[in-house]
């Protein structure tokens, strides 16, 4: 029991650096931009530098890592996170900053495409409990960015939100020495040709996607060709190749990992913008301080970090496909009161809030626990970076969505300077569109998160 209680405080502590950081540097992001002398699309580009390698790189990780070891990848991830860490603090210049936050990035894919493998292979018994708890860890990194970085970023400067994470992830790196004293191995073998057709798919359509809201999807379009052709290519060689990247043998439960797979991507593409949607409504339509509004939004992750644990530990019991699915519910139905109510008062937007983070706890411990358990052990790395995958794609979605359908009703570089925490109002001037555009993504919100009910229902 030891044995696996340090396991699971490795783990932990690996699982909380990438929410944490990720979501300081959006908070840092105009003292940052202050201190280098961004102009204002340079700050913008900031936060979307860490989301590029952990969209793209997860999933060929992870199946590098079934190959090759996963405690090892894990170390690796830390010590790579640690070093883009270090060197961001002695950046001097923007195109230093932002190569050293690429290094955080994918140090930060290797922990996230091994973190949950490692969990899944240790606790074959009570999977789901483990799950929760190392899913509490990533909450409670998006739950202590707002407050920590901006006490940290006011009193000592943005640097300080680094000397965090360096720590955690050295005593992460330290502990696995002692907690995962052998290596795990999975499914073996791998080809240089498809993984780096691979590596080019998804690192194209993910720039594409994150660059494309801030520089013009249509300027952005041969990065969408050679998606489509590395993506043609990739196919082409996976039909043909004994050793595919990608192996059919770990889906021997199709339906099952499919359709927990589909219902995380609806999740994150339905949820992940609202933090930042629901802040600037506080501040414009409620007239309280960014301080206070980070406050009242509180209670959603408070819930996700109390609800994951016991989640996860009735998923064990039973099943999965029942608890994530009322989650998924719960999801919609409070984006889709939020529709209804047209001007949602401050008390309606905490318990509302409430029931929106209840229900993403409910959902995501059980669904890992489902993608986990569906699979064989050997693979457990590459679903690990699927199911990562999923989630950082619908996050840059989600971003993209929501930003859209407000820009129709707000000038675009107002929703560009909001999404990238740039700015944190947009005054009264745009009062009455931003309640309308406000509307219409809780009412898509609801539409993608009921669907996504439907997706988990069928696993």
């Amino acid at each position: 029991m030891r044995k696996e209680s340090l396991v699971l405080l490795t783990t932990s502590l690996a699982a909380f650096l990438t929410p944490f950081i990720s979501s300081s540097i959006s908070f840092g992001i105009p003292r940052i931009g202050d201190a280098f002398g961004l102009s204002f699309y340079q700050a913008a580009l900031l936060p979307l530098v860490i989301l590029i390698p952990l969209a793209s790189f997860m999933l060929l990780l992870g199946r590098v890592s079934d190959a090759l070891g996963r405690v090892r990848f894990l170390r690796i991830g830390l010590s790579i996170f640690t070093v883009g860490a270090i060197l961001s603090i002695l950046s001097r210049d923007f195109v230093a900053l932002v190569l050293s936050l690429f290094v955080v990035g994918v140090g930060a894919s290797m922990i996230s495409a091994n973190a949950t493998a490692i969990v899944s292979y240790h606790f074959r018994t009570g999977r789901g409990f483990a799950l929760g708890i190392n899913a509490m860890s990533v909450y409670l990194g998006l739950t202590m960015s707002p407050f920590l970085s901006g006490v940290l970023i006011e009193f000592i400067g943005w640097e300080s939100i680094f000397l965090v994470v360096i720590p955690i992830a050295i005593l992460s790196l330290l502990l696995s020495f002692v907690s995962l004293n052998s290596d795990i191995r999975g499914a073996v073998g791998m080809r240089v040709y498809s993984s780096l057709l691979f590596s080019i798919l998804l690192v194209s359509i993910s720039t594409y996607l994150s660059f494309g809201y801030l520089y013009g999807f249509l300027t952005l379009l041969p990065l969408l060709l050679l998606f489509i052709i590395a993506l043609a290519l990739f196919i082409v060689d996976e039909t043909r190749s004994e050793n595919p990247l990608i192996s059919g043998r770990m889906m021997e439960m199709k339906r099952t990992f499919l359709a927990s797979n589909i219902a995380a991507l609806l999740n994150y593409v339905g949820t992940f913008s609202i933090v930042f949607v629901f802040s600037v409504y506080l501040q414009v339509v409620l007239k309280v301080s960014p301080f206070l509004s980070g406050i009242y939004i509180l209670p959603e992750p408070v819930m996700m970090v109390l609800m994951s644990p016991v989640s996860g530990r009735l998923s064990d019991k039973l099943g999965s496909r029942g608890i994530a699915s009322t989650g998924m519910v719960a999801i919609g139905i409070s984006f889709l009161l939020f529709f209804i109510l047209r001007e949602p008062s401050f008390l309606e937007i905490v318990l509302l809030l409430t029931l929106l983070g209840a229900g993403f706890g409910l959902f995501s411990a059980p669904n890992t626990n489902s993608v986990m358990g569906s699979i064989k052990l050997e693979f457990s790395g590459l679903a690990s970076g699927f199911l990562g995958t999923m989630r950082f794609i619908g996050q840059l979605s989600s971003i993209i969505l929501a930003s859209y359908i407000l820009s129709l009703e707000i000038p675009r570089k107002i929703m560009v300077g909001i999404f990238s925490g740039i700015y944190v109002s947009i005054g009264n001037a745009y009062y009455q569109n931003f309640i309308s555009g406000f509307r219409w993504v809780m009412l898509l919100s609801s539409v993608i998160s009921l669907i996504g009910a439907i997706f988990s229902f069928l696993r």
